[in-house]
Order: C-alpha cells, then structure tokens, then sequence
C-alpha cells in the first residue's frame, strides 16, 4: 500500500472514531443537556459583562479556583455511584493538608532541604487521605453503618482532630516553593488546572473502562445482583472511598498551597456544593449512574455562574439562590428527559 493510500485510511479510521465519540456523545441526552446549561451560563454572563468576563485575567482567575471544589465534587461522586454519600471529603481535604504542613515544617527544619521538605508534605497528605478513606469504607462496609451517618461522624472526628493539632489556628511558615502547586504555572497553564485535568482523566477511566469501575456501577445499580456475580462489595466500597479520601488530599494539597497555609475550616461551604455539583453533573443519587465528564460540565457550568455574579458584585445571597435555581431546573429537566427516553425506547420496544 503507497503513503497515499496508507493516509486515506487513516483519515477514514480518524473520522469514524471521531463519528462514534460525537454520536456516543449525543445518545447521551444528559450530556447533551448539560453542554447545553454550560454554554448558555457562560453566553451568559459573557454577555451582560463583556468587558471583564471575557479577559485573559478573568478565565486565567477561574482556572486556578474550581480545581480544588472539582476533584472535591468527584470524591463525593464516587461514593453517590455506590447509592451513598461523602459528606467528610472537606475535613480530608483539611486534616491531609495540616499533616501535610507539620510534616514540611518538621523536614525543612531538620534538613533544611525544601524540596525533600515538600515531597515529604505531599506524600503524607496522600496517606492520610487514604487512610480516612478506609476508615470511610469500613464503617461502612463492614460495621454497617449508613454511609450519610458514617461519612457525617468521620467528618467531624477529622474536623476535630484538625482543630485539635491547631489548636483551632491556621499553620504557616510553610517550605519556600510550596505555593507553586496552588499558583504556578506549566507552559503558561495554571499548575492546579493540570492536576485536575489528569486526575479527572484518571478517573474517568478507572470508572468508565476498567473493571473496578464497571462493579461500582453495578454495586450502585444493584447490590443484591453484584452478589450473586461474584463481586466483593465490601473491597470495592472500600476502595473507593480511598479513592475518594486519595481525592480529596489532592484538594486539600492544593487549597493549602494556594493559601500557603492550613486550617481545620478551611473550605467550609464545600461540601454542600459538592453535593450541589455532583447532582447537577448528572449523578444520580441513588447510584449507578454519571459520569465524571458531568461533574467536569456541571463545575465550570457553576464556575461561569459565579465568576459573573462577582464581577457584577451580586450579593450572596442571590447567588446561592441562582444555584439551587440551576439545581433544581437541571433535575426537572433530566426527571422529565429521561421519562421520554424510556418511553421512546418502549415505543420502539412495542414496534419491532
């Protein structure tokens, strides 16, 4: 075969590939609605303050703000997958962080190394995190204990544990270069921005196209029928709240740097956005179905939102009551968009 005939079948593979991603995309009709809700928040707010939303300051502003509530909106996605709820993924973000601070404190007082100081930081922040995942996962799975009551009390006992070490202050007097992760840049991208768009895609496929994933799903969409499969429910459930728990250190560790310090309360309004985020994202609280793409739209769909209402200095108020609006639009729409699907595929049942 010459170059010329190898090129045009390259091209056809390119376009059928990129054909089955876009008619994948549209069979979806909740992505479909979500990209929707995204585009008209951003036309938007772009329109009624042109001159300041649509600047290189003001996009360059929200890059370094959703990652952190973003990788805290997917933890509590994993755990809505299961047909639970992670209210505590904040109190790992902030107990991980303040560990993590000791801990660079400790090193580069010790060796006066920053670097070493900082890996050392980082390291511990991940541990812990997924050490109040297991902890998540075992009550859980294992005691039994209905993940809202289980997930309620561990965020007070890490909340409590953080404000123990505290003494309820902030930490400071963290590593010089440590306020690179939550502000600094790669190839002129914000280095928080980077973080989220790996870790996002990581998850994503670990859900979506890995086994592991594939019995989160089924567990979420019934548990009595993961039984009999063979799957064990109660790794799984543990595993992915250390995967969780490992998501929200992430956060955590970039909240601190970009405040170069770290506080048991920091973040404190999270949690109930998350939750916010996730539902609108396209999860269904009852597990067994959404996808991280719906949480990736439904956080920027929310970052347009609240870039905008800022620049126009809208009062808070009015604000977390655009919010719940957009929340509870988006449910009325999916409730309703998901009933004429079902009907459509009765129909077309009826008809063959």
């Amino acid at each position: 075969m010459d170059k010329k005939n190898t090129s045009v079948t390259r091209d056809g593979r390119l376009t059928k590939g990129l054909q089955g991603i876009r008619g994948r995309f549209f069979a979806d009709g909740n992505m479909v609605r979500l990209s929707v809700i995204m585009v008209a928040s951003f036309v938007l707010m772009a329109a009624l303050n042109p001159s300041v939303f649509l600047t290189s300051k003001n996009f360059l502003s929200m890059a370094y703000q959703f990652p952190e509530i973003g990788l805290f909106s997917i933890a509590v996605m994993i755990a809505m997958l299961l047909g639970g709820i992670n209210l505590s993924v904040v109190g790992i973000g902030n107990l991980s962080a303040i560990i993590s601070a000791y801990t660079m404190i400790a090193v580069a007082t010790a060796s006066g190394n920053n670097g070493l100081a900082i890996a050392a930081g980082v390291l511990a922040a991940l541990a812990v995190g997924l050490i109040c995942g297991a902890v998540n996962g075992f009550l859980i799975a294992d005691v039994g204990v209905p993940a809202m009551l289980a997930t309620l009390g561990t965020m007070e006992i890490f909340s409590g544990i953080g404000i123990y070490l505290t003494k309820g202050s902030a930490v400071f007097g963290l590593p010089a270069g440590y306020e690179v992760i939550g502000g600094g840049t790669l190839i002129g991208i914000p280095i928080p921005l980077v973080i989220f768009i790996v870790v996002a895609a990581i998850c994503a496929v670990v859900l979506q196209k890995r086994k592991f994933g594939l019995e989160i799903y089924l567990l979420g969409t019934n548990a009595k029928a993961a039984r009999f499969t063979g799957i064990n429910g109660k790794r799984d459930i543990v595993l992915s709240h250390m995967m969780g728990g490992l998501l929200a250190a992430i956060a955590g560790i970039i909240m601190s740097s970009r405040t170069i310090s770290a506080k048991a309360d920091y973040g404190s309004s999270y949690t109930l956005q998350c939750i916010l985020v996730a539902v609108l994202g396209g999860v269904d609280p009852n597990g067994g179905f959404g996808k991280v793409g719906g949480v990736v739209m439904a956080i920027l769909t929310l970052q347009f939102l609240s870039s905008g209402l800022n620049i126009m200095r809208a009062d808070s108020y009015l604000k977390t009551f655009i919010w719940g609006a957009v929340l509870i639009a988006t449910l009325i729409i999916n409730f309703y968009g998901n009933k004429s699907a079902e009907k459509r595929a009765l129909n077309a049942g009826a008809a063959k």
